[in-house]
């Protein structure tokens, strides 16, 4: 859920509204898939025979979506998305070439150039399809029906791609006839829906200097419409530009205890695992507004009225009143509060009457930006205090700075206002991860957005059955990035010598 449903759901639910707005923005959250055998699938789209580099969007995200490309088999998919991209005319550089981890770039010049680079970040991987009876078409058909796209990976990441790279294509000829100011790259990952250790981790630990990004557009947010209560067909757009941090944390317990159950002892390892994770479920998290929600509540109060408007100004005044309405609903408190999922519970080895040496519970928390680790561990501690268990982090996300509302933002603001005329844009906290975390930490401003009005039901549908993609909101994204391009060319060099193709 973005900035803009969290305003939906406080403001509509606590003046007294019946309105309902849900949205998935993507979280994305996180089997293999046998090769393809689409050519005798009934289901198939026309776009199978079709030479790749006449396709037009729908047919090259059709083919794209008939490759299976389940995190850890990405190289086929990449393969073929590479050779469209060479087919086009940009320049290739592949950086890993892996079955688990292909990685590539395709730009307007060739990366040895040192240019300073543009790139629209995409990832290849897809979640796995889960059972066949659950689609209506077969999950790597790629058919396309309806006026969209259906098929695994169809919004998650792969149309996202494919806008991207009709865009660039529409600049090769100029770079051929001119010395352009900046690089544009299309940068494909593996392994997002992963963590991005196989894919952008590895670009921006190892290839970071030869890729040379300025900026980096890749996915986090999308827009709606049904947001604002005062002008409901006026979509708003949620660019995400922070994240909130990952940690897995395990609470243990190996208390040395007489081992029969028919004698249970004041404390023993999965009674203080039990009780000690009972205790930090059930503590209250503090309701925070962050800087970057406050901001964006205010941007889109300009266009509310009345009690909801003075809500949206100064929300954190009325915090203390919203608070326990916030924790009771779980996505609105991923937006203000640090959360903590129970996710694992184990025992050691033993018989149903034997009481077990150790006991550990896995828990899966988001941090808000502004939250200190340190402390936030101390806080953890003092809760589960009581009970004889260790505390340890297994896993953290490193801090990474808010992306700067400057230029490259704004750019992108007027890219999607152009395009979705009435738009209000505004900057949002993302509750899960994605790659843009990986440059942020390299100090090189990300921004998520995937440029199309999205409904609540095809949002449904990413990591889930029918996953499907509208071919009209194809061409407006190709626009967006079109225009985002010749914006920040703009900004280097005269208007009038920018034209690029059809």
């Amino acid at each position: 859920m973005n900035i803009c449903q969290l305003l939906a759901r406080i403001t509509i639910n606590s003046i007294g509204h019946a309105a309902q707005v849900w949205f998935l923005v993507a979280t994305f959250f996180l089997v293999s898939i046998p090769a393809r055998a689409l050519a005798t699938d009934p289901a198939a789209t026309d776009s199978a025979g079709i030479e790749p580099s006449a396709m037009d969007p729908a047919e090259l995200l059709s083919t794209y979506v008939q490759i299976p490309s389940v995190s850890g088999q990405e190289k086929e998919a990449g393969e073929f998305f590479a050779q469209y991209c060479r087919d086009q005319g940009l320049h290739v550089h592949v950086f890993t070439d892996e079955i688990d981890s292909y990685n590539f770039a395709a730009s307007l010049y060739p990366l040895d150039e040192g240019k300073p680079n543009v790139v629209f970040l995409t990832h290849i991987d897809v979640v796995p399809p889960g059972e066949p009876e659950g689609w209506t078409y077969p999950a790597f058909s790629g058919k396309i029906a309806d006026g969209k796209v259906w098929g695994r990976g169809a919004i998650d990441n792969k149309a996202m791609g494919v806008m991207q790279v009709f865009a660039i294509k529409q600049f090769v000829e100029l770079a051929r006839e001119q010395d352009l100011p900046y690089n544009v790259s299309l940068l494909a990952v593996s392994g997002e829906e992963t963590g991005g250790d196989k894919g952008a981790r590895i670009i921006t630990e190892q290839f970071l200097d030869e890729l040379n990004p300025v900026v980096v557009y890749g996915e986090g947010g999308a827009g709606m419409r049904g947001i604002l209560n005062a002008a409901p067909d006026k979509p708003v757009f949620g660019v995400e530009v922070i994240q909130k941090r990952r940690m897995f944390l395990e609470i243990k317990s190996s208390a040395t205890t007489s081992g029969h159950g028919s004698i249970p002892r004041a404390n023993y390892s999965s009674r203080d695992v039990v009780k000690a994770t009972g205790a930090l479920l059930e503590a209250k998290s503090k309701v925070v507004v962050a800087p970057i929600v406050q901001e964006a509540l205010q941007s889109l109060a300009f266009y509310e009225q009345g009690i909801r408007q003075r809500l949206m100004k100064r929300l954190h005044v009325y915090v203390p009143v919203l608070g326990p309405w916030v924790r009771r609903d779980p996505l609105i408190s991923s937006m203000l509060t640090n959360t903590i999922t129970l996710t694992h519970v184990k025992t050691s080895d033993g018989a149903y009457n034997q009481v077990p040496q150790s006991a550990r519970a896995v828990f899966d928390c988001r941090l808000l930006p502004e939250t200190n680790e340190r402390d936030f561990l101390n806080h953890v501690r003092r809760i589960v205090a009581p009970y004889e268990v260790d505390v340890r982090i297994i896993q953290s996300s490193p801090e990474s700075p808010v992306s700067p509302q400057g230029a490259f933002f704004k750019a992108m603001e007027r890219s999607i206002t152009e395009v979705f005329q009435d738009a209000a844009v505004v900057p949002f906290l993302f509750v899960a991860i994605n790659d843009n975390r990986f440059f942020r930490r390299h100090g090189i401003p990300a921004y998520g957005l995937l440029p199309a009005i999205m409904s609540d039901e095809l949002m449904e549908t990413i990591h889930y059955f029918d996953e499907r993609f509208p071919i009209e909101a194809l061409d407006k994204g190709i626009d967006v990035y079109h225009n985002l391009i010749t914006h920040l060319l703009e900004a280097a060099m005269p208007a009038s010598e920018i034209t690029s193709g059809p």
